[in-house]
């Protein structure tokens, strides 16, 4: 036998995953990467002109307005899981300080270029839902990112601003920047991203199912995160509520600029 097959024989024992065999989700994550990446697969294009890049792990990915849309294998098995698994209806905030580890790694991620170096004021909204930490932060680049990670496992990252100041929404009001989900079957997630006035003092959202969910309001920025499929549906399967000192305010995504 060629002295390297011996060698190769040898490591194999050491391998953690040796014997173990794909479940049939990890196998259908694999096929589908596998078919996007041979069929070349880029752009995709809606009534929605404006742009937003979705790096994902998992199966599939579909961002409402999404001009490009990329997904990567899954590195670390069970992330999305253990999310999904932990998630609550109710956030607790995060400052800055206490989401370091996490920050450093949205960070070092290729969205919106590579921070040179992360500092707690860097975290614009932060987040914490059982196991998984949703940051919106700025890079040393400029740009705004949104980061969702399970300790530093980082499952998903957008752009939402290239360093470029955005629109404000108008007084008392918010507006949806980026609308999405990921996933597949029961490990299926959604997200929504967007600005929020300085008036805005908490927004919720209320699923057609009826299950309704506190969102996260800092910095003016807002942003949730769940289980489900209804970010990418492209079409109003949620409301969002708008409190403000005013009053309150109830809205179809389709409504809001």
């Amino acid at each position: 036998m060629d002295e390297s097959m011996k060698d190769l024989t040898r490591l194999a024992v050491l391998d953690p995953a040796r014997g173990s065999e794909p479940t049939p989700m990890q196998w259908a994550r694999s096929r589908a990467f596998i078919e996007r990446t041979m069929a070349g697969q880029g752009a995709r294009r809606t009534a929605n002109p404006a742009t937003r890049r979705w790096i994902t792990a998992g199966a599939a990915a579909v961002a409402a307005g999404a001009l490009a849309v990329v997904a990567v294998p899954v590195l670390v098995p069970g992330t999305a899981e253990k999310a999904v698994a932990s998630w609550t209806a109710t956030p607790t905030a995060r400052t800055g300080d206490q989401v370091m580890d996490q920050a450093k790694a949205c960070g070092a991620g290729d969205v919106g270029g590579t921070s040179s170096a992360v500092r707690p004021s860097d975290v614009i909204l932060a987040e914490q839902r059982g196991d998984a930490t949703l940051l919106i932060m700025r890079k040393s680049t400029g740009a705004v990112v949104e980061c969702l990670l399970v300790g530093k496992d980082q499952l998903a990252s957008m752009g939402l601003t290239d360093g470029k100041p955005l629109p404000a929404p108008p007084a008392g009001t918010v507006n949806i920047e980026t609308m999405s989900s990921a996933g597949d079957g029961d490990d299926m997630w959604s997200n929504v991203v967007g600005l929020a006035a300085p008036e805005v003092t908490a927004v919720e959202i209320r699923l057609d199912s009826g299950r309704t969910f506190q969102a996260s309001v800092r910095g003016g920025w807002w942003g949730a995160w769940w289980p489900g499929p209804e970010g990418g549906e492209g079409r109003d399967t949620f409301t969002v509520i708008v409190r403000t000192s005013a009053g309150v305010t109830e809205h179809r995504p389709s409504d809001l600029p």
